[in-house]
């Protein structure tokens, strides 16, 4: 029960790595993991050590030594696409959980490239360095590479018309989630895709609210900790009062993961929220936090802006504009509900009563990164 795990310094890669040495520790359902870790200003060995010593790690691996903890790990100093199969030849892994890639939303041109790049082409070079080594290999993609959809979508993407999408990102996980299916279809190899929606920080797992980097809808409370005071008007704000944000905490995509690992068979599984955060129950909420009390809810985007309007709707406005003021994607949520009432979790895995100890957090964390 050996695996590669790619992206083990970014936020779900990082606790696929520590439920997995838990598991490893504990209950033995699993053993020794390999991760690929490029150098930065330190060495790969040094990155991996201050994630593993750092405070804000699952409290559950406390009990553990970080040399302990390190026995089970084989650490390989390499970008992903300098990553070949003769320096790896002698490792013993014949799966991959493939979990690094790029989450930026933004449309231009040269983001569209690098999300190209960095999502379909790391996993192309992937598959192809390793086909004849593997028997399984797992792709952590987003519930969002079914794009837009007026009906709920469940678990096979397949059973889906995908054909437009948000943003280059949502269909840079679409092209290699069918990359992924086709190629290991054809060269023998088991392939698993798992599909989380938006993460936000621990809720299952103490210490509580921790992510190693607040990202993605992190990014709104960041915009207003930084122009809040700008808003010296009223602020029309467009959201759809009839939809919302599907979160899941970072802690329970990871042990979905490992569930999925332990069970090859499940060929795919949205990793989501039975229940969606409608924005009209929490936008409020957060604006008052930041001081800014004069604002409405709109259905349609405002004319004739003032000051601070015309820099949310050109900046983070314009960025989430197509996941807040439109419809949302609504998920047949069957599985992945058993899975939460076999963990013994709360339905909505108690994103909607800790929403704002999660914005609070990030904004006295003033949104530092635990580790690079």
């Amino acid at each position: 029960m050996n695996c590669l795990l790619t992206g083990a310094t970014g936020i779900v890669g990082s606790h696929i790595m520590f439920e997995w040495l838990h598991k490893a520790l504990t209950t033995k359902d699993v053993n020794h993991l390999y991760v690929v870790i490029r150098a930065s200003k330190v060495s790969a060995k040094i990155r991996l050590k201050e994630i593993l010593e750092d405070n804000d790690k699952p409290s559950f691996l406390n009990q553990f030594s970080t040399e302990t903890l390190l026995d089970k790990i084989t650490i390989i100093e390499s970008d992903l696409l300098s990553l070949d199969i003769n320096s790896c030849k002698n490792l013993n892994f014949n799966t991959i959980i493939h979990c690094a890639g790029s989450t930026n939303l933004l449309q231009s041109t040269d983001t569209k490239n690098n999300v190209k790049e960095q999502n379909l082409g790391v996993t192309k070079h992937l598959l192809n360095e390793f086909k004849t080594k593997l028997k399984r290999f797992i792709y952590i993609s987003t519930a969002y590479s079914f794009g837009i959809q007026n009906k709920k979508v469940d678990d096979k993407i397949s059973n889906h018309n995908v054909t437009s999408f948000r943003n280059p990102y949502e269909a840079s996980k679409y092209e290699s989630e069918y990359f992924v299916k086709e190629f290991c279809l054809k060269n023998n190899i088991n392939s698993q895709v798992l599909r989380p929606s938006i993460v936000c920080g621990r809720l299952i797992e103490a210490p509580f609210f921790e992510t190693p980097k607040f990202d993605v809808f992190y990014s709104w409370p960041m915009f207003l900790s930084k122009y809040a005071k700008k808003c010296t008007e009223n602020f029309r704000i467009w959201i759809d009062k009839a939809s919302g944000l599907n979160i899941v905490p970072v802690d329970f995509v990871a042990k979905s993961v490992l569930y999925a690992y332990l069970k090859p068979d499940l060929k795919e599984l949205n990793i989501v929220n039975p229940v969606q955060i409608l924005h009209k129950d929490y936008v409020g909420h957060v604006l008052r936090s930041f001081k800014i009390n004069n604002f409405e809810y709109t259905s349609i985007k405002p004319e004739n802006l003032n000051t601070f309007e015309t820099l949310y709707y050109k900046s983070i406005g314009l960025l989430f504009e197509k996941y807040v003021s439109v419809p949302d994607l609504q998920f047949n949520a069957e599985a992945i509900s058993k899975l939460i009432k076999q963990l013994g979790l709360e339905p909505n895995l108690g994103v909607h009563k800790n929403f704002m100890n999660l914005i609070d957090f990030s904004v006295e964390k003033k949104f530092r990164k635990s580790y690079s």
